[in-house]
C-alpha cells in the first residue's frame, strides 16, 4: 500500500508546482471579466469591469477578441487555482491520515525485549530489504580461467559492462541479486544478470545485459530467452528490462543512469 503515498506526494509536487504558475498568471492577467452573448448572427464578447459602469459588459471588438481569450483564460485558471489547491488540501489530510494509522509503527514502539518474542507481521521497507537481500542462493558456475571482474558489493561478474550496472544500482540503493536462478515453467532454470526488488511496490522484476548484439549465434540465444520468459509472463518492459552494446557501440553509461532512475529509483 506505501506505493500509494508515493504517487500522492508525487502528485503533490506536482499539484503545487502547478499552484505557483496559475498564481503567476493571474497576476498578470487582464482586469474584468468575460461576458459571452450569443446573437443570430454569431457570438459577441463583453468585457464586465465595476469599475467601468457598465452593467452588461463593454463590448469587445473583434480586433480586440485577443482580450477575450485572455479573460476566458484567467476564468478557467481561476477554477483550475481553486480545484487544486482543494486537491492539495484532501492530499495532505489523506497523508496526514495514512501517517497516523501506519501498522509498522506498533513493532517499533516495542520495547526491545518484547520484539525479541514477537514475529513482526508488518515489515517496515528497511528490514524487508535487508532480509530480502539477505536470501541465500547458488548463481550460475563461472567457468575456470574467466576474468575476475568484481563488484563494489563484491561480486564476481562476467563482464565489465555487469559492473556497471552492478555498481550503478548499488551506488543508487537500488536490491538487486545477480544471477539468482528462477524456475520456470517446463523446469526451466533462468539465470537473470539481475533481479531487483522494486520498491515500495516489493515486487521483483528482472534485468538483462546483452552483451553482443552484433553476433548473430548470441542473437539467436536472445530470442530464445525473451520468448521463455515471454511464455511465462515476463513480458519485456514490464517485468524484464534490458541494457545492450556491440563490439563497436558500448553500454550507454548516461542513459543507463536514467533509466535506472527512472525505473526502479523512488522519485
Amino acid at each position: 500500500m506505501q506505493e500509494i503515498t508515493v504517487l500522492l506526494k508525487k502528485e503533490l509536487m506536482q499539484l503545487e508546482k502547478l499552484v505557483r504558475n496559475l498564481q503567476e498568471r493571474m497576476k498578470k492577467a487582464p482586469k474584468g471579466t468575460l461576458r459571452i452573448s450569443k446573437k443570430k448572427k454569431g457570438v459577441e464578447y463583453y468585457l464586465k469591469d465595476d469599475r467601468q459602469g457598465h452593467q452588461n459588459g463593454m463590448y469587445i471588438r473583434k480586433q480586440e477578441e485577443h482580450l477575450a481569450q485572455e479573460l476566458a483564460q484567467k476564468d478557467y485558471n481561476a477554477r483550475l487555482l481553486v480545484r487544486a489547491e482543494e486537491r492539495i488540501r484532501r492530499i495532505k489530510q489523506f497523508l496526514k491520515m495514512y501517517d497516523e494509522t501506519d501498522l509498522s509503527t506498533i513493532y517499533q514502539k516495542l520495547s526491545p525485549y518484547r520484539r525479541n518474542l514477537i514475529n513482526n507481521l508488518i515489515l517496515p521497507d528497511d528490514e524487508y530489504v535487508r532480509r530480502w537481500e539477505a536470501v541465500q542462493y547458488v548463481g550460475k558456475p563461472h567457468p575456470e580461467g574467466a576474468p575476475e571482474i568484481i563488484t563494489e558489493k563484491g561480486e564476481l561478474v562476467r563482464s565489465k559492462a555487469e559492473k556497471i550496472i552492478a555498481d550503478k544500482l548499488y551506488a543508487l540503493g537500488i536490491p538487486y541479486r545477480y544471477e539468482c536462478p528462477v524456475t520456470l515453467e517446463g523446469n526451466i532454470t533462468m539465470y537473470p544478470d539481475f533481479t531487483i526488488l522494486r520498491m515500495p511496490s516489493r515486487e521483483e522484476v528482472y534485468l538483462e545485459h546483452l552483451g553482443m548484439m552484433d553476433d548473430m549465434n548470441y542473437v539467436d540465444g536472445v530470442m530464445f530467452k525473451l520468448n521463455t520468459y515471454e511464455r511465462n509472463g515476463i513480458y519485456l518492459g514490464v517485468k524484464l528490462f534490458v541494457t545492450y552494446e556491440t563490439g563497436k557501440k558500448p553500454l550507454n553509461t548516461r542513459a543507463l543512469d536514467g533509466m535506472l532512475r527512472k525505473l526502479f529509483g523512488e522519485e
